[in-house]
Protein backbone atom coordinates (compact mmCIF):
# COMPACT_ATOMS: atom_id res chain seq x y z
CA UNK A 1 0.00 0.00 0.00
CA UNK A 2 1.07 3.34 -0.73
CA UNK A 3 1.28 5.68 2.63
CA UNK A 4 -1.95 7.45 1.23
CA UNK A 5 -3.91 4.58 0.75
CA UNK A 6 -2.81 2.92 4.05
CA UNK A 7 -3.77 6.06 5.64
CA UNK A 8 -7.26 6.73 4.50
CA UNK A 9 -7.85 2.95 4.84
CA UNK A 10 -6.92 2.74 8.55
CA UNK A 11 -9.25 5.80 9.11
CA UNK A 12 -12.21 3.90 7.29
CA UNK A 13 -11.21 1.09 10.28
CA UNK A 14 -10.25 -1.21 6.69
CA UNK A 15 -7.46 -3.57 6.74
CA UNK A 16 -3.80 -2.62 6.33
CA UNK A 17 -0.60 -3.50 5.61
CA UNK A 18 0.78 -1.84 8.48
CA UNK A 19 -0.66 1.11 11.03
CA UNK A 20 0.37 4.30 9.49
CA UNK A 21 3.47 6.11 11.37
CA UNK A 22 2.39 9.73 11.58
CA UNK A 23 5.22 11.16 14.18
CA UNK A 24 5.72 15.04 13.61
CA UNK A 25 9.37 15.78 11.87
CA UNK A 26 10.29 19.80 11.89
CA UNK A 27 13.85 20.71 13.70
CA UNK A 28 14.77 16.63 13.22
CA UNK A 29 13.72 16.86 9.65
CA UNK A 30 15.58 19.76 8.89
CA UNK A 31 19.19 18.45 11.00
CA UNK A 32 18.57 14.79 9.10
CA UNK A 33 18.89 16.68 5.41
CA UNK A 34 21.36 18.68 6.14
CA UNK A 35 19.16 21.62 6.07
CA UNK A 36 19.60 25.01 8.21
CA UNK A 37 16.49 25.46 10.18
CA UNK A 38 16.17 29.20 9.11
CA UNK A 39 16.13 28.01 5.55
CA UNK A 40 13.44 25.30 6.29
CA UNK A 41 10.91 28.03 7.70
CA UNK A 42 11.60 30.90 4.81
CA UNK A 43 12.25 28.32 1.58
CA UNK A 44 9.49 26.12 0.91
CA UNK A 45 11.55 24.06 -1.50
CA UNK A 46 14.14 23.05 1.48
CA UNK A 47 10.70 22.42 3.73
CA UNK A 48 9.94 19.78 0.95
CA UNK A 49 13.08 18.06 0.32
CA UNK A 50 13.92 17.61 3.82
CA UNK A 51 9.99 16.42 4.73
CA UNK A 52 10.62 14.39 1.44
CA UNK A 53 13.78 12.52 2.14
CA UNK A 54 12.55 11.92 6.41
CA UNK A 55 9.77 10.22 5.15
CA UNK A 56 11.38 8.07 3.11
CA UNK A 57 14.08 7.03 4.97
CA UNK A 58 11.87 6.32 8.23
CA UNK A 59 8.59 4.84 6.94
CA UNK A 60 6.46 7.94 7.80
CA UNK A 61 2.83 8.08 6.03
CA UNK A 62 2.11 11.92 5.37
CA UNK A 63 4.14 14.86 4.27
CA UNK A 64 3.72 17.98 6.20
CA UNK A 65 4.33 21.89 6.09
CA UNK A 66 4.66 22.28 9.38
CA UNK A 67 7.46 24.55 10.92
CA UNK A 68 6.96 26.75 13.73
CA UNK A 69 3.77 29.21 14.97
CA UNK A 70 5.05 32.19 14.19
CA UNK A 71 3.77 32.12 10.24
CA UNK A 72 0.32 33.71 11.33
CA UNK A 73 1.87 35.84 13.89
CA UNK A 74 3.99 37.62 11.52
CA UNK A 75 1.26 38.18 8.55
CA UNK A 76 -1.03 39.39 11.40
CA UNK A 77 2.12 42.06 11.30
CA UNK A 78 4.71 41.34 14.38
CA UNK A 79 8.07 41.60 14.04
CA UNK A 80 9.40 38.13 13.06
CA UNK A 81 13.12 37.17 13.02
CA UNK A 82 14.99 33.87 11.64
CA UNK A 83 17.38 32.65 13.19
CA UNK A 84 20.30 30.47 11.35
CA UNK A 85 19.32 27.08 12.89
CA UNK A 86 16.46 27.73 15.17
CA UNK A 87 12.65 28.46 15.58
CA UNK A 88 11.90 32.02 14.11
CA UNK A 89 11.23 34.59 16.97
CA UNK A 90 8.76 36.69 17.42
CA UNK A 91 10.72 39.77 18.81
CA UNK A 92 7.92 42.17 19.78
CA UNK A 93 4.48 40.90 20.64
CA UNK A 94 1.66 42.22 18.48
CA UNK A 95 -1.03 43.13 20.98
CA UNK A 96 0.29 44.12 24.43
CA UNK A 97 -3.18 45.67 26.04
CA UNK A 98 -6.67 45.05 25.46
CA UNK A 99 -7.12 48.06 23.34
CA UNK A 100 -4.73 46.80 20.65
CA UNK A 101 -6.96 43.57 19.89
CA UNK A 102 -8.10 46.23 16.88
CA UNK A 103 -4.43 45.86 15.47
CA UNK A 104 -5.82 41.62 14.96
CA UNK A 105 -7.28 42.29 11.39
CA UNK A 106 -7.78 40.00 8.38
CA UNK A 107 -5.54 39.28 5.58
CA UNK A 108 -5.15 37.61 2.26
CA UNK A 109 -3.41 33.97 2.62
CA UNK A 110 -2.47 34.72 -1.42
CA UNK A 111 -0.87 37.66 -1.12
CA UNK A 112 1.01 37.41 2.51
CA UNK A 113 4.54 36.09 2.84
CA UNK A 114 4.71 33.59 5.48
CA UNK A 115 1.61 31.96 4.30
CA UNK A 116 2.05 32.12 1.15
CA UNK A 117 5.08 30.03 1.39
CA UNK A 118 2.99 27.00 3.20
CA UNK A 119 1.05 27.26 0.62
CA UNK A 120 3.43 26.97 -1.85
CA UNK A 121 4.89 23.98 0.13
CA UNK A 122 1.31 22.46 -0.35
CA UNK A 123 1.68 22.77 -4.31
CA UNK A 124 5.08 21.32 -4.57
CA UNK A 125 4.62 18.39 -1.86
CA UNK A 126 1.17 17.81 -4.55
CA UNK A 127 3.38 17.96 -8.13
CA UNK A 128 5.90 15.55 -6.54
CA UNK A 129 4.65 13.10 -4.37
CA UNK A 130 0.71 13.77 -4.35
CA UNK A 131 -0.41 10.51 -5.40
CA UNK A 132 1.47 8.45 -3.02
CA UNK A 133 1.43 10.62 0.33
CA UNK A 134 -1.43 12.01 2.02
CA UNK A 135 -0.47 16.08 2.50
CA UNK A 136 -0.72 18.10 5.79
CA UNK A 137 -1.72 21.49 5.83
CA UNK A 138 -1.53 23.79 8.61
CA UNK A 139 -3.65 26.45 10.76
CA UNK A 140 -3.01 27.52 14.25
CA UNK A 141 -5.87 27.00 16.42
CA UNK A 142 -7.45 29.99 17.61
CA UNK A 143 -6.68 30.07 21.29
CA UNK A 144 -3.09 29.36 20.44
CA UNK A 145 -2.67 32.22 17.75
CA UNK A 146 -4.19 34.32 19.84
CA UNK A 147 -1.89 33.98 22.52
CA UNK A 148 1.28 33.93 20.15
CA UNK A 149 -0.08 37.71 19.32
CA UNK A 150 -0.42 38.56 22.77
CA UNK A 151 1.51 36.47 25.42
CA UNK A 152 0.03 33.54 26.81
CA UNK A 153 0.24 35.60 30.47
CA UNK A 154 -1.69 38.47 28.94
CA UNK A 155 -3.69 36.66 26.79
CA UNK A 156 -4.91 34.71 30.24
CA UNK A 157 -5.81 38.00 31.71
CA UNK A 158 -7.40 39.41 28.73
CA UNK A 159 -9.43 36.58 28.47
CA UNK A 160 -10.64 36.94 32.33
CA UNK A 161 -11.14 40.72 32.18
CA UNK A 162 -12.49 41.48 28.79
CA UNK A 163 -14.37 37.85 27.67
CA UNK A 164 -16.24 40.11 25.05
CA UNK A 165 -13.21 41.79 23.53
CA UNK A 166 -11.28 38.89 23.33
CA UNK A 167 -13.97 36.27 21.97
CA UNK A 168 -14.43 39.45 19.07
CA UNK A 169 -10.84 38.81 18.25
CA UNK A 170 -11.01 34.97 18.25
CA UNK A 171 -13.45 34.79 16.25
CA UNK A 172 -11.30 36.94 13.45
CA UNK A 173 -8.54 34.62 14.03
CA UNK A 174 -11.16 31.63 13.57
CA UNK A 175 -12.04 33.06 10.34
CA UNK A 176 -8.72 33.75 9.27
CA UNK A 177 -7.38 30.31 10.19
CA UNK A 178 -10.77 28.93 7.89
CA UNK A 179 -9.38 31.40 4.79
CA UNK A 180 -5.71 29.56 5.61
CA UNK A 181 -6.85 26.22 5.16
CA UNK A 182 -9.05 27.13 2.02
CA UNK A 183 -5.74 28.15 0.41
CA UNK A 184 -3.95 25.18 0.88
CA UNK A 185 -6.96 22.33 0.46
CA UNK A 186 -7.04 24.74 -2.97
CA UNK A 187 -3.05 24.10 -3.07
CA UNK A 188 -3.94 20.09 -2.65
CA UNK A 189 -3.28 19.99 1.24
CA UNK A 190 -5.71 16.20 1.79
CA UNK A 191 -5.51 16.76 5.47
CA UNK A 192 -5.39 20.03 7.52
CA UNK A 193 -3.44 20.22 11.26
CA UNK A 194 -5.10 22.64 13.35
CA UNK A 195 -2.25 22.98 16.59
CA UNK A 196 -4.23 24.75 19.53
CA UNK A 197 -1.33 24.00 22.20
CA UNK A 198 -2.48 26.54 24.57
CA UNK A 199 -5.90 25.31 25.01
CA UNK A 200 -4.42 22.59 27.47
CA UNK A 201 -3.88 25.41 30.01
CA UNK A 202 -7.48 26.28 30.41
CA UNK A 203 -10.41 24.82 32.54
CA UNK A 204 -12.76 22.62 30.42
CA UNK A 205 -15.19 25.43 31.62
CA UNK A 206 -13.40 28.10 29.21
CA UNK A 207 -12.51 25.50 26.86
CA UNK A 208 -16.01 24.77 26.23
CA UNK A 209 -17.10 28.66 25.97
CA UNK A 210 -14.49 30.56 24.15
CA UNK A 211 -12.49 27.73 22.50
CA UNK A 212 -14.61 24.58 21.37
CA UNK A 213 -17.20 26.59 19.73
CA UNK A 214 -14.39 28.40 17.54
CA UNK A 215 -12.09 24.61 17.03
CA UNK A 216 -16.10 23.10 15.69
CA UNK A 217 -16.56 26.10 13.54
CA UNK A 218 -12.78 25.81 11.70
CA UNK A 219 -13.66 22.02 11.23
CA UNK A 220 -16.72 22.04 10.18
CA UNK A 221 -15.49 24.63 7.68
CA UNK A 222 -12.76 22.73 6.65
CA UNK A 223 -14.65 19.62 6.11
CA UNK A 224 -17.12 22.12 3.58
CA UNK A 225 -14.12 22.82 1.69
CA UNK A 226 -13.29 19.34 1.30
CA UNK A 227 -10.69 18.27 3.72
CA UNK A 228 -10.00 16.26 6.63
CA UNK A 229 -8.52 17.99 10.08
CA UNK A 230 -5.85 16.62 12.44
CA UNK A 231 -6.33 18.57 16.11
CA UNK A 232 -3.55 18.77 17.77
CA UNK A 233 -3.47 19.97 21.39
CA UNK A 234 -0.21 18.96 23.51
CA UNK A 235 -0.37 18.46 26.83
CA UNK A 236 -2.13 17.23 29.54
CA UNK A 237 -5.56 16.99 27.71
CA UNK A 238 -7.66 14.85 30.03
CA UNK A 239 -9.81 17.32 31.40
CA UNK A 240 -10.73 18.22 27.74
CA UNK A 241 -10.50 15.42 26.00
CA UNK A 242 -14.48 14.75 25.67
CA UNK A 243 -14.87 17.81 24.04
CA UNK A 244 -11.83 17.95 21.66
CA UNK A 245 -13.72 14.78 19.85
CA UNK A 246 -16.50 16.46 19.72
CA UNK A 247 -15.10 19.13 17.42
CA UNK A 248 -15.55 16.59 14.65
CA UNK A 249 -12.24 16.66 13.69
CA UNK A 250 -10.83 13.36 11.88
CA UNK A 251 -7.56 12.82 13.89
CA UNK A 252 -6.83 13.67 17.39
CA UNK A 253 -3.43 13.97 18.30
CA UNK A 254 -3.07 12.56 22.05
CA UNK A 255 -0.03 13.77 23.85
CA UNK A 256 2.08 11.29 26.64
CA UNK A 257 0.21 12.98 29.38
CA UNK A 258 -2.75 12.15 28.61
CA UNK A 259 -4.36 8.86 28.61
CA UNK A 260 -4.40 6.82 25.56
CA UNK A 261 -6.64 3.87 26.38
CA UNK A 262 -9.47 6.28 27.67
CA UNK A 263 -9.23 8.45 24.18
CA UNK A 264 -9.29 5.32 22.22
CA UNK A 265 -12.57 4.19 24.21
CA UNK A 266 -14.26 7.83 23.99
CA UNK A 267 -13.13 8.00 20.32
CA UNK A 268 -14.69 5.21 19.00
CA UNK A 269 -16.67 5.53 16.04
CA UNK A 270 -15.77 8.94 16.03
CA UNK A 271 -12.41 9.78 15.36
CA UNK A 272 -9.24 7.96 14.71
CA UNK A 273 -6.66 8.89 18.19
CA UNK A 274 -3.14 9.22 17.10
CA UNK A 275 -0.58 8.84 20.04
CA UNK A 276 1.65 9.17 22.03
CA UNK A 277 4.69 7.72 23.60
CA UNK A 278 6.85 10.33 24.98
CA UNK A 279 9.02 11.93 22.72
CA UNK A 280 12.06 13.14 25.11
CA UNK A 281 11.88 10.18 27.42
CA UNK A 282 11.68 7.75 24.84
CA UNK A 283 12.70 9.16 21.67
CA UNK A 284 15.01 11.66 22.45
CA UNK A 285 16.89 9.89 25.67
CA UNK A 286 15.88 6.44 25.63
CA UNK A 287 17.12 3.03 23.95
CA UNK A 288 16.08 1.04 20.83
CA UNK A 289 13.89 -1.37 23.62
CA UNK A 290 12.26 1.57 25.02
CA UNK A 291 11.22 2.40 22.24
CA UNK A 292 10.01 -0.66 21.04
CA UNK A 293 8.39 -1.52 24.36
CA UNK A 294 6.59 2.22 24.05
CA UNK A 295 4.94 1.56 19.90
CA UNK A 296 4.05 -2.08 21.40
CA UNK A 297 2.19 -0.56 23.94
CA UNK A 298 0.31 1.76 21.71
CA UNK A 299 -0.68 -0.72 19.19
CA UNK A 300 -1.96 -2.86 21.34
CA UNK A 301 -4.34 -0.11 23.55
CA UNK A 302 -5.30 1.06 19.96
CA UNK A 303 -8.39 -0.10 17.71
CA UNK A 304 -9.28 -0.09 13.93
CA UNK A 305 -8.51 3.45 13.63
CA UNK A 306 -5.65 4.30 15.58
CA UNK A 307 -2.32 5.78 14.40
CA UNK A 308 1.13 5.60 15.78
CA UNK A 309 2.91 8.48 17.04
CA UNK A 310 5.22 10.33 19.57
CA UNK A 311 2.75 12.33 21.89
CA UNK A 312 4.56 15.61 20.09
CA UNK A 313 7.79 16.62 18.03
CA UNK A 314 9.90 14.19 17.42
CA UNK A 315 13.33 16.22 18.91
CA UNK A 316 15.68 17.63 16.73
CA UNK A 317 18.57 15.45 18.57
CA UNK A 318 16.47 12.00 18.34
CA UNK A 319 19.34 9.20 17.73
CA UNK A 320 18.53 7.91 14.09
CA UNK A 321 18.16 4.39 15.23
CA UNK A 322 15.88 5.19 17.33
CA UNK A 323 13.03 6.59 15.31
CA UNK A 324 13.82 4.29 12.95
CA UNK A 325 12.77 1.79 15.83
CA UNK A 326 9.22 3.00 15.63
CA UNK A 327 8.77 1.91 11.93
CA UNK A 328 10.67 -1.43 12.49
CA UNK A 329 7.95 -2.13 15.08
CA UNK A 330 4.93 -1.08 12.80
CA UNK A 331 6.42 -3.38 9.70
CA UNK A 332 7.04 -6.69 12.41
CA UNK A 333 3.67 -7.99 11.61
CA UNK A 334 0.41 -7.53 9.25
CA UNK A 335 -2.70 -5.44 10.96
CA UNK A 336 -5.39 -7.04 10.69
CA UNK A 337 -9.45 -6.55 11.25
Amino acid sequence: MTPRERLYARLKGNEVDKIPNLNIVMLFAAKYAGVKYGEFCRDYRKLVFAQMKTAEDFGLDILSVMSDPNREVADYGAEVTFVEDDLPVCREILVKEVEELSKIKKWDPLKSERMLDRIKAVQLFRELKGMEYPILGWVEGPFAEFTDLTGVSDGMLMLFDEPEAVEEAMEIIASQALDCAKAQIDAGADIIGMGDAAASLVSREIFQEFIFPLEQKIVQGIHEYGGLVKLHICGNTNHILELMIETGADIIDIDYLTDYKTAIHMAAGKCSICGNFDPTSVLLQGNRGDVIEAVKSCIDQGDRTSLVSAGCEVPKMTPVENLKAVESVLCSKRIEI
